[in-house]
């Protein structure tokens, strides 16, 4: 917990987001100065009036989707609902698909946190040095020659395919990835502390050949099981300390870097919930991806913590590392040389 004394403006601006409570909201930060939209179009509205390197701040509630043409900073009250008494929080959701295209003449990165899409998100372009942190997304699609340079996503989660095309590089940490894609040599993936799925019933990702040029460190890696299918990932990947599911020979095209590897066949000795073993199955947003307190202790990566997403130095949580306003007291009068005392709890996840 943090205590703060702002300014008379600071004072206004705290008013204004509790009288806002429960409201859809959209506030814009440029040069200092703060501005407020209201309404499913507000996100719009904030964005048409933003300027490269702004920031806009989204309540929880469902807006309108806007494309995005400008290297601003994008936040959200969250990508899903926790009624947890030390961090609790709603969504912000996006409603409908967009697409991010910015000039790759613009300053800045684009960075996004605490997002809900349940639409396709399309890039275009060049999409360079971007963050996207606790977001979850249906899709996230590269468009016709769009790049993407320096992306990291970060506890994030993915329903149904996110695609690289060539001369693109992205990291993923501690992240849910479903059906990525990723075939040209010229491209390179890392996956740190993920869970990555290779599907047969999806429209991206559908095998683990998809991807042909990875880095997989503490990963644990499923492909879908379908009769008649043996898939492995290819000998352009690097795996270590990782956790293959679906098919003994996941890990066989790799000799040389498949001693730190294990395949585990009974899936349920693995994760606490999660049992999917067929195909065609998409990500529901509800699985948590907990491994059982024997896989935590057995299964370990290279630092010593657990494989999978709540390994590593950023175990997964979905709870917004955005500062919270928990309290704000106002005094009634000013004092004599005119300053107005404010009284202001701001309290943030652990990260």
């Amino acid at each position: 917990m943090k205590k703060l004394f702002l300014s008379l403006v600071a004072a206004m601006m705290c008013a204004t987001a509790m009288f806002a409570q429960g409201s859809l909201l959209a506030t814009l930060s440029h040069e200092g100065e703060i501005s407020v939209f209201y309404g499913s179009s507000a996100l719009k509205s904030a964005f048409d009036a933003a300027a490269n390197g702004d920031v806009i701040t989204l309540s929880s509630g469902h807006f309108n989707a806007v494309n995005i043409t400008k290297n601003i900073t994008l936040r959200g009250a969250g990508m899903s609902v926790s009624t947890d008494s030390i961090n609790p929080h709603e969504m912000t959701v996006i409603m409908g698909a967009f697409s991010i295209n910015v000039a790759d003449t613009l300053s800045g990165r684009i960075n996004m946190e605490g997002l809900y899409s349940g639409s396709d998100v399309t890039y275009n372009g060049t999409l360079r040095n971007a963050q996207f942190l606790k977001c979850r997304f249906q899709r996230f699609l590269a468009g016709n020659n769009a790049v993407m340079t320096n992306t990291s996503f970060i506890h994030c989660r993915f329903y149904d395919g996110v695609t690289l095309n060539a001369n693109s590089n992205a990291v993923f940490i501690n992240s849910i990835v479903c059906s990525p894609v990723s075939n040209q040599a010229s491209s390179t993936v890392e996956f740190d502390n993920c869970f990555v799925k290779y599907d047969f019933g999806y429209n991206h990702g559908a095998l683990s050949t998809s991807v042909v040029n990875a880095y997989y460190k503490n990963c644990i890696i499923q492909n879908a099981v379908q009769a008649g299918y043996v898939v492995m990932i290819p000998s352009s990947c690097t795996a270590i300390n990782c956790v293959g599911l679906g098919h003994s020979d996941i890990f066989k095209n790799m000799t040389a870097k498949n001693s730190t590897n294990k395949y585990v066949n009974a899936i349920s000795s693995v994760f606490k919930t999660y049992n999917v073993t067929g195909y065609n199955t998409y990500i529901n947003d509800s699985w948590s991806f907990e491994l059982t307190e024997t896989a935590a202790q057995t299964y370990l990566g290279t630092d010593g913590t657990q494989v999978g997403i709540y390994g590593g130095n950023l175990p997964y949580s979905e709870d917004p590392t955005i500062p919270k306003i928990t309290k704000c007291n106002v005094a009634s009068k000013s004092t004599a040389d005119g300053k107005l005392s404010v009284d202001i709890e701001v309290k943030a996840a652990e990260y």
